[in-house]
């Protein structure tokens, strides 16, 4: 069984593979926006869940999930290719909710904070 800072070690070089492979060599509009957030390989390295954010609406999303799974052969041969794997691990997108949930958080807090400035300026302006 592979040491987990083998795991570790594969996890880096597959967000800097994979992003290298998906904004250099695939020229597919639907995954212009994803990033990815993260990766988790499996214990045994044969699976990869390849974590992604994609700042735009939920049709948008749903279509860059699409491009990314029919680009998912493309991108395990180019692994294949770049990192010399013996074995290269079956991907899997998925849509990082956790960060998709702070995204939206940090969103609704700029736009109350955006508010009660509006609102002292306001108050200001009364004053004079």
């Amino acid at each position: 069984m592979p040491s987990p800072k083998r795991s570790e070690q594969l996890e880096k070089s597959l967000v800097r593979e994979i992003n290298n492979i998906i904004y250099r060599k695939i020229n597919d509009p639907r995954i212009k926006f994803v990033t990815i957030t993260r990766i988790k390989v499996s214990s045994d390295l044969k699976y990869a869940d390849i974590f992604v954010t994609i700042f735009n609406d939920e049709v948008q999303q749903k279509k860059a999930l699409k491009g990314l799974k029919s680009a998912t052969k493309f991108i395990r041969g180019e692994l294949g290719k770049d990192l010399k794997l013996r074995y290269v691990p079956n991907i899997k997108f998925i849509i990082d909710e956790d960060l998709e949930h702070q995204y939206k958080i940090l969103k609704i807090i700029t736009e109350v904070n955006d508010q009660q400035l509006n609102l002292k300026k306001d108050k200001n302006n009364e004053k004079f």
